[in-house]
């Protein structure tokens, strides 16, 4: 296995019937789906998500198509669809949260933005409870943006993908969620 395939061969294996490979997948991502959930719906509740997602993972990976998606795109879409599932059973979703993150594409989104993010502003939140504090007050689309970009690494793209939305899209939440942290810190 060649380890910039590792995901892949993994999934391969298993669709080929050799149910230990899981285990590999499982392994590699827990953390991060863990952490992911936990921030978005607490610690308390991280883990039932994390159980949740492994189970659908495991009833849908056999038809999982490699070539139509990266797992972890794959893997992350299906986490924010439990935790949105799980936050409208709890019914601890804001409402108006909800229309501004499937709100239809303003012109000014379609603009590409260049600058998206000075480091600096993240810099000067070395506080990480400072930084719980401030993701806190954000809107959930807002937050979800910065996790999977500044936790899990994801690129744009990726989030777009997890998200179902456009890339511009994507870049006017994250600025705009910048926006209001710098705003926070003054």
């Amino acid at each position: 296995m060649s380890f910039n395939n590792f995901d892949e061969d993994l999934i391969v294996l298993f669709q080929k019937g050799e149910r230990e490979s899981f285990k590999f997948l499982v392994d590699k991502y827990t953390s991060s789906i863990f952490n992911f959930s936990a921030r978005l719906v607490g610690r308390e509740n991280a883990s039932d998500i994390v159980q949740e997602v492994f189970l659908k993972v495991w009833k849908n990976l056999r038809k999982f198509d490699i070539s139509k998606s990266s797992f972890k795109t794959w893997l992350f879409t299906i986490t924010k669809n439990t935790i949105t599932d799980f936050l409208r059973k709890r019914k601890n979703i804001n409402f108006s949260d909800l229309e501004n993150f499937e709100d239809e594409i303003s012109f000014s989104e379609t603009i590409p933005d260049e600058d998206l993010l000075p480091e600096e502003a993240f810099q000067k939140l070395q506080n990480v409870e400072l930084l719980n504090n401030l993701l806190e007050k954000l809107p959930e689309h807002y937050k979800t943006i910065l996790i999977l970009h500044y936790q899990e690494e994801m690129t744009f793209d990726e989030i777009g993908k997890v998200l179902n939305k456009p890339l511009n899209t994507v870049k006017s939440h994250y600025r705009r969620a910048v926006i209001k942290l710098r705003e926070m810190l003054k």
